[in-house]
């Protein structure tokens, strides 16, 4: 718990949803990575991203996800050989693995949380995102002991995009619904009379019975594990 409180700030970052659902790292911007195996990878075979780069690149996501000793570049490069390697054709399969509830384990975070709190690579507290495909029910919780500060609101997914696109509705705290004003769910990127700057959604690259990894809509990454494989 101790090693919670010395990062307050982390709460707010993680949850808004224009802190990590959106997830927008500067333009232009990524993980040095000239010594990892992945980019060493890439220049000496192109096919890495064949069916056996894939493979590949969801053993290192569940290898990360699952012990987090990964170096963070690699995580980053194992997303987008997946992201480049996506096939929109047909039947994903993901829907079948989304419902239940999923540890945030990576994020490349925000250009707002890189300035305040520093680039967000393994994410050090419990936060947890439900996703529900029957009833159409999102949640973003993050869990400080006895304290929650949870979003839940309804989605839609959009198979031939691998895209869900959602609307959080309610907040609550230590389980409790906290009746906000309009502006002031605006300003927490909620549902509000005021229209998005951009529709917050998740484009995924990979979900499993493991994991699942997804570019936000403002541009950055993440990785969950399915909660119950937390060690």
């Amino acid at each position: 718990m101790a090693r919670h409180q010395r990062h307050p700030r982390w709460c707010w970052a993680l949850l808004l949803p224009l802190g990590w659902a959106f997830l927008a790292p500067r333009v232009g911007t990524r993980p040095p990575r000239e010594q990892t195996r992945w980019v060493a990878a890439r220049a000496e075979d192109p096919s890495v991203e064949s069916e056996d780069g894939r493979a590949a690149a969801l053993r290192s996501l569940a290898a990360s996800a699952l012990t987090r000793e990964t170096a963070p570049e690699e995580v980053f490069e194992a997303i987008r050989v997946l992201e480049k390697a996506k096939n929109r054709s047909g039947d994903s399969g993901f829907s079948k693995y989304l419902t239940g509830e999923w540890r945030l384990i990576y994020t490349t975070g925000t250009k707002k949380t890189e300035d305040e709190v520093g680039r967000i690579n393994y994410v050090p507290i419990t936060a947890v995102q439900r996703f529900d495909m029957e009833k159409k029910f999102i949640r973003n919780g993050v869990y400080l002991g006895p304290i929650s500060l949870e979003f839940e609101g309804s989605f839609r997914w959009i198979e031939d995009q691998r895209r869900l696109e959602f609307d959080f509705e309610e907040l609550k705290v230590a389980g409790f619904s906290l009746d906000l004003p309009d502006w002031l769910r605006s300003m927490a990127g909620m549902k509000s009379s005021t229209p998005y700057k951009k529709q917050p959604a998740f484009n995924f690259v990979a979900v499993d019975d493991q994991i699942a990894a997804a570019r936000g809509a403002g541009g950055g990454v993440a990785l969950w594990l399915r909660n119950e494989l937390v060690k």
